[in-house]
């Protein structure tokens, strides 16, 4: 199960503070709470929240105030979604909020279903950003493997910790890997016979694969998730169409990837791939593995100061802003095979 969305909420008025983070915890999100602008910035040294929800009208430091220093002095939260929650309504305020930076506005009084429908779609914007890019990395890491592959033979592509699918022109099956036969299994959500079928909502993967048949873009990468038979969170389908002179006649590659395993990359790997010290490769292979910060100091002991400053480091050598997106591309990794 993936880690709760962390949100980080700004408000004085304690009562309705207190209010807000209990609706958030009740709905599976980490509520933390802050009583104004800086309290807000202190917090922020050592977490990195999913999303912020902040009132505009607060004593020290204001919403606005906020917001201007964050998009200004900490472009590792560019991606985070911050939304005003505001008695000041009306269109002028709307318009000069996110003017500012702001991607939303909650009126006062909270109407807690529209929040929590608010809070949700945004977060699944991120999500939706941020697959792209490590999606491109696992992808890429695959087509390399494939480029290695001698004629008839796909070793390379039995190297991978991700579960390969390469289909001809009509959709049939020219090769699977190991890993991609052992995720379709019964139940797992995916079955593969003569061509590829969803257990769940097949005519959603079959029209993914009727477009990526159809000739579109050659290095469009579209990601399809799916839904296990149980109703459970299934395996992403991450297609892309393949060029004419990928071998044995191979016209879209399917990725397969399962969010219940997780393939965490060595250290080693990742030092040498993003550039990392050894500690922040550590830090890195640890925070992928699914710890928390605080656990990763336990697990080294090292302060949680200590780990936020080498994660500070790892966001900027590997142009992440987001932990989530950092995960995300720190498990694509483990797609590539570690050298003998």
């Amino acid at each position: 199960m993936s880690d709760p969305a962390t949100i980080l909420v700004c408000e004085d008025e304690r009562h309705l503070r207190n209010d807000i983070c209990e609706e958030l915890s009740e709905a599976g999100y980490l509520a933390l709470c802050a009583g104004d602008g800086l309290q807000a910035l202190e917090m922020l040294k050592d977490t990195q929240p999913d999303l912020i929800l902040c009132d505009i009208a607060m004593p020290r430091m204001d919403g606005r105030a906020l917001l201007q220093t964050l998009r200004a002095e900490h472009s590792a939260l560019d991606a985070v979604p911050f939304l005003f929650l505001t008695a000041f309504g009306d269109r002028a305020d709307i318009i000069d909020g996110k003017m500012r930076g702001a991607d939303d506005y909650i009126v006062k009084p909270v109407d807690y279903e529209v929040l929590l429908a608010t809070i949700a779609a945004h977060l699944r914007q991120v999500r939706r950003v941020a697959s792209a890019r490590p999606a491109e990395k696992a992808v890429e890491a695959a087509r390399t493997a494939l480029a290695e592959a001698e004629s008839g033979a796909w070793a390379a592509l039995d190297r991978l910790s991700q579960g390969i699918i390469l289909l001809d022109p009509a959709g049939h099956v020219l090769h699977a890997n190991a890993i991609a036969r052992a995720l379709c299994q019964p139940g797992s959500g995916l079955r593969l016979d003569e061509g590829l079928r969803a257990e769940v909502e097949p005519a959603r993967l079959r029209e993914a694969l009727a477009e990526a048949l159809s000739g579109g873009a050659s290095t469009a990468v579209a990601p399809v998730p799916l839904v296990r038979p149980d109703r459970g969170q299934g395996p992403i389908l991450l297609l892309s169409r393949l060029d004419g002179s990928s071998g044995q006649g191979a016209a879209v590659m399917v990725l397969i990837v399962d969010p219940a395993r997780r393939a965490v990359p060595d250290p080693d790997l990742l030092r040498r791939a993003l550039g990392l010290t050894p500690t922040e490769a550590r830090i890195s292979s640890l925070l992928a593995s699914g710890l928390r910060s605080d656990a990763i100091a336990e697990t080294l002991g090292v302060s949680p100061t200590t780990v936020a400053s080498h994660l500070k480091s790892v966001f900027a050598k590997t142009e992440t802003h987001r932990q989530t997106d950092l995960v995300a591309l720190l498990l694509a990794l483990s797609a590539i095979p570690s050298s003998e």
